[in-house]
């Protein structure tokens, strides 16, 4: 029986938040999305630069564009265990 649960317990997919530099990964994909939406397809983005926590400035040409990644309305219940959920939202572009 206790091979049975510990089988069991090892087959099942968990759910845990995200290594560091995966999270990083998923805000930096999520930056530059909102990014390209404020800013348009026309313009190609020249440089990413994290200015504060959960904050980017995102560079291209002579415009730039504050991308602020923010936590997304709580859904699970409390005690919940997995990667953050966030949205990225974008300032006004600045010429």
């Amino acid at each position: 029986m206790a091979c049975l649960t510990l089988l069991t317990a090892a087959t099942t997919p968990a759910i845990a938040a995200l290594p560091p530099h995966y999270q990083r990964q998923a805000e930096f994909a999520a930056v530059l999305e909102a990014a390209t939406v404020a800013m348009g397809i026309g313009r190609l983005i020249d440089a990413v630069e994290m200015t504060g926590p959960d904050a980017f400035m995102v560079k291209s040409g002579g415009c730039s564009v504050i991308v602020r990644i923010v936590d997304a309305p709580k859904k699970k219940e409390p005690g919940w265990v997995g990667p953050r959920e966030f949205e990225a939202r974008a300032d006004a572009v600045v010429c």
